[in-house]
């Protein structure tokens, strides 16, 4: 039957009006829409119809950026919240963001330069709390980590990337894949929890992870091949960059080892890092060795940005392939800052961690170090409160616990002992070491207690911290 005039010309009007809504309904630098926007880069396009958008006063967009019809992008829980001119989600140049895909930011998303989204994608950096086991998971607090997508990654269609997740450059995530955590540059990953299944290595190309070649030890192999102990007593520090250090640290690690040296005592360090952070570049995970003196045991269990939220999860198999004696943990500040944990949360992540840690070794011996005094907390009654409540909650726990607790924070202040507000100098490096070894002589009769009067050290040299000059030609 053919098709009745009115009908056709109506499908015809329909067919227009879209394309001329698709063409007039986008938002770009050169039409009013842009100046919601914190930034809308030049040659920039949000298509039409949108998904849900709103916070624009808090969302960044890079040169041509291209955004994808039906795509949500948001900061803040909801139109018209003030987020006090703070940046939330932050997208590079020569991004392209597929159809459907959610960008969702509370705290901070960063996304790189020439970053591909394939359809459907989602990235936040919200997830709901589930610490108390009696309330609903929907009527819980939530829990924020900042995320961060390196430049040049391809995330495939479907894939998830959760809170505090932290990709390198020009990673590769299969469709699919559900991201937490650190992932190195030039790396495939996949999965639910996403693992690496390919890494570039320099001079050999891309090698599996799953099929390794013919030459590679078998794990039975691997294990005989394990670094000689440097003494009889194994002791693991785990933290966050507080412990990590970064280029041109002594680092506390140092400062400790070399007291325990003093004492007599065979101290071997172990964990699966050795390295600083190298903090003069801006990406993520390129580590550096370049220690104000290296001559020590630098073996360790810290890295920039951890939290005992995400590493209650992952220390019972550390312990279990290291074999730690001791047990020293100087966590927290990133919980309460990035986070988002309340001191409620806080107590029972620690618990988790606690009870973790001791499953594969029950005799191991544990000490937990005070939050830090931060700028943070100086410049906000608030922060600070929640500090002090923090650290209330850990001090109960591990009495109820029998932890032993090293008041790290009980000499440490802020404006003399940090070299930038948070991150220790060498005189605050020297304070923490102190507190630890004051804590296990007295807990645990291992050494003795740190000597005072405290040295007198040399400040950072800026030039250990200064961002690199690019080479010529980049």
């Amino acid at each position: 039957m053919p098709v009745p005039l009115l009908h056709r010309l109506a499908v015809a009007l329909v067919r227009r009006a879209w394309a001329f809504a698709e063409t007039y309904g986008r938002v770009s630098a050169g039409q009013p829409g842009r100046h919601r926007f914190a930034r809308l880069g030049d040659g920039a396009c949000l298509a039409f119809p949108p998904g849900a958008v709103f916070g624009e006063q808090a969302i960044t967009i890079g040169d041509h950026t291209l955004v994808g019809a039906q795509v949500s992008i948001s900061a803040g829980y909801g139109p018209g919240q003030d987020l006090g001119g703070e940046l939330v989600v932050r997208i590079g140049a020569r991004c392209s963001i597929g159809r459907g895909s959610h960008i969702v930011g509370h705290r901070s998303v960063r996304i790189g330069d020439d970053v591909f989204l394939a359809p459907y994608v989602y990235v936040t950096d919200q997830n709901h709390g589930y610490s108390d086991p009696r309330r609903p998971i929907g009527r819980q607090l939530p829990v924020n980590a900042p995320v961060v997508i390196g430049d040049g990654c391809w995330l495939g269609t479907g894939a998830i990337v959760l809170p505090g997740a932290r990709l390198g450059r020009h990673v590769v995530v299969a469709g699919g894949a559900v991201v937490r955590g650190t992932f190195p540059d030039h790396c495939v990953i996949a999965g639910v929890p996403a693992r690496i299944v390919r890494r570039y290595v320099p001079g050999e190309g891309w090698r599996s992870t799953r099929n390794p070649p013919p030459d590679t030890p078998t794990p039975e192999e691997q294990g005989a091949m394990k670094k000689a102990p440097e003494g009889d007593i194994p002791l693991m520090i785990v933290g966050d960059s507080i412990s990590h250090g970064s280029s041109g640290d002594w680092t506390w690690r140092y400062f400790f080892w070399k007291h325990l040296k003093n004492q007599g005592l065979s101290i071997d360090l172990v964990g699966p890092k050795d390295t600083l952070d190298n903090i003069r570049t801006a990406e993520v995970g390129d580590d550096d060795a370049t220690y104000a003196d290296p001559g020590f045991d630098r073996d360790h269990d810290a890295q920039w940005g951890r939290p005992y939220v995400q590493e209650k999860d992952v220390i019972e198999e550390k312990v279990a392939e290291y074999e730690p004696e001791y047990l020293l943990v100087l966590l927290g500040i990133n919980d309460l800052f990035w986070y988002g944990v309340t001191p409620p949360q806080f107590a029972a992540n620690l618990r988790e961690f606690l009870a973790n840690a001791r499953r594969p070794a029950p005799g191991l011996k544990i000490v937990i170090g005070t939050v830090l005094e931060t700028r943070k907390a100086l410049d906000d009654p608030e922060f600070a409160a929640l500090v002090d409540a923090t650290n209330r909650e850990l001090r109960a726990v591990a009495a109820a616990e029998g932890v032993a607790v090293a008041e790290t924070a009980a000499e440490f202040r802020a404006p003399e002992h940090t070299w930038d507000g948070t991150h220790p100098n060498p005189a605050g490096e020297v304070r923490i070491a102190a507190a630890f070894a004051d804590r296990l002589a007295a807990a645990h009769g291992l050494g003795a207690p740190y000597p005072r009067p405290y040295p007198v050290l040399d400040s950072v040299d800026p030039a250990a911290k200064a961002p690199m000059e690019p080479a010529p030609g980049d």
